[in-house]
């Protein structure tokens, strides 16, 4: 799943050589919304049925704001930037918690958070003339993410995953196609294959992300996500030429190190509580 997702980074930032943001992200979610159908759909119109639409709408629009400053990102810094920012969404989630339910932050969390964030700032490069505003966006849809996945812990007791993922496809769709009419015109047919691709590829990493979590604790499958830094350090180098530098690397290596201590620890909680 972490190389398909790869995958589709790369076929979106070659997409993003004609085509606008709004146009990759609306045909993305229609692709996403097309295959989801059959799934929704089997059990009949009463899957739809929910007491939680305001949850739905607001999930959608976080995750489509999210994919949407990914993207604006991917075609504006290194792609393994851009990728490490995105996986830093693991290390905001406490906060996301505590700002929505008051939970408190304990006090073995905060080490990783810190670590984490110390990287997310050499990533971010503040200098005399400011931030780097699209490594800032990058930051930002991780955010996003984090909020999406807490919104999904909340919809998760009541709401099964096909219905999940119809809303969030079908209000995230409607969040961003407006923005599209008029985007579609003049691309060749190489940037609508890789627009389709993405689409394609999106919908499976969903897939197989709820596949996997549910037949393994959160805490074993997470530092299979930090590998999707280091396929997007390849191809960026590979295809563009990217070689990441000192700031970079240093940069990576906190995060990573704080989600993966983040990890561990979740890890050790999880036995001793059995």
């Amino acid at each position: 799943m972490v190389t398909i997702a790869s995958t589709a980074a790369v076929a979106t930032k070659l997409a993003s050589s004609q085509a606008s943001t709004e146009a990759i992200v609306t045909v993305q979610y229609l692709i996403c919304l097309l295959l989801c159908l059959p799934i929704t759909l089997r059990p009949g119109l009463h899957n739809l049925r929910t007491r939680k639409a305001g949850l739905h709408l607001f999930r959608g629009a976080v995750g489509v704001l999210g994919f949407y400053l990914f993207y604006a990102a991917l075609d504006n810094i290194p792609m393994v930037d851009a990728m490490l920012l995105r996986q830093s969404a693991p290390l905001t989630v406490p906060l996301v918690v505590w700002a929505w339910s008051q939970e408190r932050i304990t006090a073995s969390s905060w080490l990783p958070l810190i670590i984490g964030f110390i990287g997310v700032g050499v990533i971010l490069r503040p200098s005399a003339e400011g931030l780097s505003w699209w490594h800032a966006g990058g930051f930002l849809s991780a955010l996003c993410l984090a909020i999406s996945m807490v919104a999904t812990h909340k919809l998760a007791p009541t709401e099964p995953a096909s219905r999940i993922l119809f809303y969030y496809f079908v209000l995230s769709l409607a969040c961003v196609a407006p923005f599209s009419i008029g985007d579609f015109s003049g691309l060749d047919w190489q940037i609508w294959l890789a627009m389709l691709y993405v689409g394609v590829a999106i919908y499976f990493t969903l897939r197989l992300y709820t596949l996997a979590y549910s037949l393994a604790p959160a805490h074993h499958i997470a530092p299979i996500n930090y590998f999707a830094v280091v396929l997007g350090g390849f191809w960026g180098w590979l295809i563009w030429g990217q070689v990441p530098d000192a700031w970079s690397l240093l940069g990576s290596a906190l995060v990573i190190a704080g989600g993966l201590l983040t990890v561990y620890l979740a890890r050790q909680r999880h036995a001793s509580v059995r």
